[in-house]
């Protein structure tokens, strides 16, 4: 069995984006709900720090996160069409990142093997100096920068599930061969970036990998993508750290996405992961929650990566033997990486 942390709190409740909006404090709620009804003795719980100043710095500009500071004396702000604050958000913010950096600390400190975070606001598509997509501070960059800043490591994986494909989080890492991103993600669709041909730029060229599907793929399509291109070129890596962006809005329930995805397919694409970390970096995983807006399906897929996360190492991989549609997908993106990596 494998110590997983579990960073929760109900202070990401405090975030409001608006009465009908899909970002709501009720994803939180039934995350911890769920996760209190785990029968697990070597699930730890830990209460999330906010991320300080320096680190937010790492990934944001210093006048942009005065801006979301000055937030906190508001009853509301609107940074686009979709993306709101409320007194409450500057605060509950910080602490989001900070929890993603609290999990990373504890399996770093070797107090888990590996942890998941219950966060929000979610980050992947926050740039530098804008917010977005729900988004106000990158989470999961703020993390990747801060254990290549300030602990050492020199290459750290980022793969993204989400629905929606991660902008912010590539833009930030796009000229560095020490972040390798990773992004499955529907296409078109917002933010309408991600296509096969941003692989990256300088130095960073190939360490970005965007895998833009047709809505209507699942399970079989994923695992397929998986196997054929992204853990070839993951291992091919090494990575010291294995970070997720966990979205779960491409689940089949999902009310914004169009994907098909199961609670078995996060089990599985969880499992790939956490045997990539066991072979690569000792089992250092780190998962945060981003998207995800059906209740039920949220709670039931982070249940299965949770219980995946602590199961041994050595569990079976059942290889994805179907999911045809997905091969001219694969096709087109081993041809954009194919002189930096090998896939055979």
């Amino acid at each position: 069995m494998n110590r997983t942390a579990l960073i929760a709190d109900r202070r990401y409740l405090d975030h409001f984006a608006g009465r009908v909006h899909p970002e709501r404090p009720e994803r939180v709620v039934a995350m911890i709900e769920m996760a209190e009804r785990l029968q697990r003795p070597d699930l730890k719980l830990y209460a999330p720090r906010a991320a300080s100043l320096a680190e937010l710095e790492l990934c944001h500009r210093d006048d942009y996160i005065a801006a979301i500071a000055h937030t906190a004396t508001l009853e509301r702000a609107n940074f686009d069409p979709d993306t709101h604050t409320s007194a409450a958000t500057f605060a509950t913010a910080t602490l989001a990142a900070g929890g993603v950096l609290t999990a990373v600390e504890a399996v770093l400190a070797g107090e888990a093997h590996n942890a998941f975070a219950i966060v929000r606001p979610p980050g992947h598509h926050a740039l530098a100096n804008r917010a977005m997509g729900f988004c106000f501070f990158n989470n999961v960059a703020i993390a990747a920068a801060a254990l290549i800043a300030n602990h050492g490591l020199r290459r750290v994986l980022i793969l993204d599930w989400d629905v929606h494909h991660g902008n912010g989080t590539q833009e930030l890492f796009y000229a560095s061969p020490q972040v390798l991103y990773m992004s499955l993600h529907q296409y078109p669709f917002y933010p309408g970036t991600g296509l096969f041909e941003e692989v990256g730029a300088g130095a960073g060229a190939g360490y970005t990998v965007n895998v833009p599907m047709p809505a209507s793929f699942g399970d079989d399509e994923y695992l397929r993508a998986f196997d054929s291109l992204l853990m070839p070129i993951a291992r091919q890596f090494k990575p010291e750290f294995v970070l997720i962006s966990s979205g779960f809005d491409c689940h089949f329930r999902d009310p914004l996405g169009g994907m098909r995805v199961t609670e078995h397919g996060f089990l599985a694409m969880a499992r790939r992961m956490k045997r990539l970390a066991a072979e690569s970096c000792g089992g250092r995983l780190v998962a945060a929650l981003e998207g995800g807006y059906d209740l039920r399906a949220l709670a039931d897929s982070g249940r299965e990566v949770i219980e995946e996360l602590g199961r041994a190492d050595d569990e079976p991989i059942a290889p994805a033997e179907n999911g045809v549609r997905v091969i001219p997908v694969i096709e087109r993106a081993q041809y954009f990486h194919d002189e930096f990596w090998r896939f055979s």
